[in-house]
């Protein structure tokens, strides 16, 4: 009987770790990108940028199925990185009331790539 309990309890143990391992590690791919606001002047003149970067949530909804995969928010310099499985995804940044806008589109993702990808939300500056 002594020599069954051991046998389980390292059972228990040994899928217990397994499934820790499992959950910890992100996909190995994804969606890699910058997020930029603009205009931020009212003319543009050579050689001057009207863009700058922008703190933005990013929702990622799996396609088919508008289920929630990921949300991700973009640093002060509009990097960001979301892990994700391959497959097909909708973006859907978060729009002001009116302005920022950005629009949303469908990104693929491949096994072990990451797909580079610029979100450019208007400022509504005319």
């Amino acid at each position: 009987m002594t020599l069954r309990a051991v046998s389980l309890a390292g059972l228990v143990v040994a899928l217990g770790s397994c499934a820790a391992s499992a959950t910890s590690r992100p996909p190995d791919s994804g969606v890699r990108g910058r997020v930029l606001y603009g205009p931020t002047c009212p003319v543009q003149r050579p050689g001057q940028s009207c863009e700058r970067p922008y703190r933005a949530t990013l929702v990622f909804r799996r396609e088919p199925g508008n289920k929630l995969a990921l949300r991700v928010v973009s640093a002060a310099d509009g990097g960001f990185t979301a892990h994700l499985a391959p497959g097909r995804y909708r973006l859907e940044p978060r729009n002001g009331n009116p302005y920022p806008r950005a629009q949303s589109e469908t990104v693929s993702v491949r096994a072990e790539r990451f797909t580079r990808l610029t979100v450019h939300y208007d400022s509504g500056i005319r």
